[in-house]
């Protein structure tokens, strides 16, 4: 399949997820269901990933509930406006009028700083117990 079909594809695709997925989490409450899976790292090890409290912070979201949801985890609230950055840039670029916001999102020293960034979140949520 080519990379134009893929991002075709992706471009109706997404919207589509992000849809079923704020559905679903609007309706299913991560914090007392047992439907979305737990984390497996926590399960094998006790500690926390960088992702812990992701599910819960989208279900407090989708109800409006900012501080909440920033109460289970700092980073995932921080990183939708990169991740939605991204996605516009990538999928949405509408005849290359966003190439210049596609080259500082996908320019290698803001990915660094946010795989760096990503690391630094995992080990501090885990010495700093938030």
């Amino acid at each position: 399949m080519s990379r134009s079909r893929v991002d075709k594809i992706m471009s109706i695709a997404f919207p589509a997820i992000v849809i079923a997925l704020a559905y679903l989490y609007y309706y299913v409450n991560p914090g007392v269901s047992r439907f979305p899976i737990q984390c497996p790292w926590r399960v094998l090890t006790g500690t926390l990933c960088p992702a812990c409290g992701s599910q819960r912070a989208l279900h407090a979201l989708v109800h409006g509930q900012l501080a909440q949801a920033w109460s289970y985890n700092y980073f995932f609230i921080i990183s939708i406006p990169y991740a939605m950055l991204a996605v516009l840039v990538a999928w949405y670029n509408f005849g290359n009028r966003l190439d210049w916001l596609k080259n500082i999102v996908f320019h290698p020293v803001v990915l660094k700083a946010y795989v760096i960034l990503f690391c630094t979140w995992w080990v501090a949520r885990n010495l700093l117990h938030i």
